[in-house]
């Protein structure tokens, strides 16, 4: 009798380490980071480009939408995915106040390729601010497998949608999204209308008969 007990004992021990074994293999991607959709957004405190600190709490109830955007400067989906999504913005009205914030994922940067990354980013007129994530603290924490990554938080940092790579279906689902949640309204462009024909040229008219 004792032997079976024993025998018992054993057999649940070996099965509640078996399954201790089971959830912490899947603890990095699953259980160790507090992200989840439609749950606040895990808090976290960067540098910025510029060497300012950025605390994302300093956002709570300030923009309608925050759009996180993680990406790597060597990554060509990152920045043909940041493009896209300032091109939307040119094109659209936005009733609604919102923030993109791009963070950089390229681990250990040095100061000139800083540098490099803020000139490019100048050069191509996108303005918007950038994170150093260069020890990819956040982006463990939010659980970035692919980029870029578009996470997009509500004027309460609740995780309202993600878009990990943005294949074409994606974005278009997330353009939609966004000219749903931000009352996006597309820009309307004047026509010129054609200039009438009064005989002069380049603006110089020749002189009234009989002058």
């Amino acid at each position: 009798m004792i032997s079976c007990l024993h025998k018992k004992k054993e057999h649940l021990l070996i099965a509640l380490l078996l399954i201790v074994i089971f959830w912490v293999s899947f603890c990095p991607s699953v259980f160790c980071s507090s992200f989840r959709k439609n749950f606040p957004a895990p808090s976290f405190t960067l540098k910025t480009i510029d060497g300012e600190i950025f605390n994302l709490e300093d956002y709570k109830e300030k923009q309608k939408l925050i759009i996180l955007y993680f990406y790597d400067n060597e990554n060509n989906d990152s920045i043909n995915g940041i493009e896209e999504l300032a091109k939307y913005f040119e094109v659209y009205t936005i009733e609604e106040p919102y923030q993109v914030i791009m963070v950089n994922t390229h681990k250990d940067l040095k100061e000139e390729e800083i540098a490099q990354i803020k000139e490019f980013w100048n050069n191509k007129k996108i303005f918007f601010p950038i994170l150093l994530d260069s020890q990819n603290e956040v982006s463990n924490l939010y659980n970035i497998e692919v980029l870029p990554t578009n996470i997009f938080l509500d004027n309460n940092l609740i995780v309202k949608r993600v878009y990990p790579g943005l294949i074409p279906k994606q974005q278009n689902l997330m353009f939609q999204y966004l000219t749903y949640f931000l009352g996006a309204q597309e820009k309307k462009v004047s026509e010129k209308k054609p200039k009438k024909d009064d005989g002069c040229d380049d603006g110089v008219c020749p002189p009234p008969p009989g002058y």
